[in-house]
């Protein structure tokens, strides 16, 4: 399961930004409006072009950060949040969106000081407070952790009792990671990072819900769950995140939940055929316009009727471009494309696309997304 997508809160906190003398009002408009309508590379380019005059204004780096972020640029998101805190350390946004950055590149420490420097000048903001407790539990777990690390994966774990399964699980790691890599016509270059948990600790940190069995949020988070006990269940679900990390490091962007949660599946070794087959017996499909953000606010049979329908949906996506077009297809998406937009390229339209896999499980009724 990929975690959701930070939100950009496009306010100033305490009136900073009407405070900022030198931020040129037309130029924050500008790309502050860009950003609501979702147009993160216009919000660059006006915020760029305003540094240009003005390198020091905190806004304007801010709003140049939010923008970063949205295009999937999170080292140069996390610069520029820096700098604008530099210069002015009230600005609790950018502390927000610096530590919820910081927190899903793996920096636990950074994320922390964020938010501990941020409510120094916002006491009151509980949100903020109630995270960063959450970060100090999370860190007081892995305190006490071992790792094992080569120049791919970075495997966290407690104690010599789970050594065996760490190592397990980097031979997984490097033989799925190649495998992945040849489909998705690239691979990552930074290192992975690796968790295991207990189902406890899983479910603390994570929020994730009851269904999940792992989750990926910056960092491939594991419950281990007797994992020694049933290696291929654990394997596969190593499988199924390490897609998540590979997809959100090649195309950072763009790429909807039912795709990348059909592709960990695909990837993991689920049968399509057999997901279509139960949907059809069902006699339920969910428009994929449903499916475009995290399933982590659904329940359990929400939950599987998704994952059934986004496995069956990547399938035929595959089956249709091949995994030259996947590769191309991805790029676009994280160039800037909606997914409507990048499949027309292989001469077929998304609406069309969709009405063949309704017609596949012989059911246009769905279910609502709570």
């Amino acid at each position: 399961m990929v975690r959701p997508a930070i939100v950009v809160i496009l306010m100033c906190s305490a009136g900073v930004c009407a405070r900022a003398q030198s931020t040129p009002p037309d130029a924050v408009q500008a790309g502050f409006s860009a950003l609501e309508r979702g147009d993160a590379d216009a919000a660059a380019t006006v915020f760029r072009g305003a540094l240009s005059q003005h390198p020091r204004d905190p806004v304007l780096l801010f709003g140049a950060g939010a923008a970063a972020h949205l295009q999937g640029r999170e080292r140069d998101a996390l610069q520029l949040l820096q700098q604008a805190l530099a210069f002015e350390p009230r600005l609790t946004q950018a502390s927000a969106l610096l530590g919820a950055i910081a927190h899903r590149e793996g920096d636990l420490d950074l994320a922390i000081k964020a938010y501990e420097s941020a409510l120094v000048h916002a006491p009151a903001n509980m949100a903020m407070r109630e995270q960063l407790v959450a970060w100090r539990r999370e860190a007081a777990v892995h305190e006490r952790y071992e790792t094992l690390k080569d120049d791919r994966f970075t495997i966290m774990f407690d104690g010599p009792a789970q050594e065996r399964i760490a190592a397990h699980a980097t031979s997984t790691l490097w033989a799925a990671f190649w495998r992945i890599a040849k489909t998705l016509g690239s691979a990552p270059t930074a290192p992975i990072t690796v968790i295991f948990y207990t189902q406890q600790q899983f479910h603390d940190i994570t929020g994730a819900p009851e269904w999940a069995g792992g989750g990926f949020d910056g960092r491939i988070r594991i419950p281990l769950r007797g994992a020694s006990q049933n290696l291929p269940e654990f394997d596969r679900m190593l499988t199924h995140e390490l897609v998540h990390a590979m997809l959100t490091s090649i195309a950072p962007r763009n790429v909807p939940a039912w795709l990348h949660e059909g592709l960990a599946m695909y990837f993991e070794g689920h049968d399509g055929a057999r997901a279509q087959r139960r949907l059809a017996a069902a006699r339920v499909f969910v428009p994929l316009t449903a499916l475009r953000t995290s399933f982590g606010g659904l329940d359990t049979p929400q939950a599987i009727v998704a994952y059934e329908e986004s496995a069956v949906a990547a399938h035929a996506l595959l089956q249709r471009i091949g995994s030259a077009g996947l590769a191309a297809l991805l790029q676009d998406l994280d160039a800037g494309q909606t997914i409507e937009q990048a499949v027309e390229r292989f001469g077929f339209t998304f609406a069309a696309f969709e009405s063949d896999l309704a017609g596949r499980t012989g059911s246009r009724t769905a279910i609502p997304r709570r």
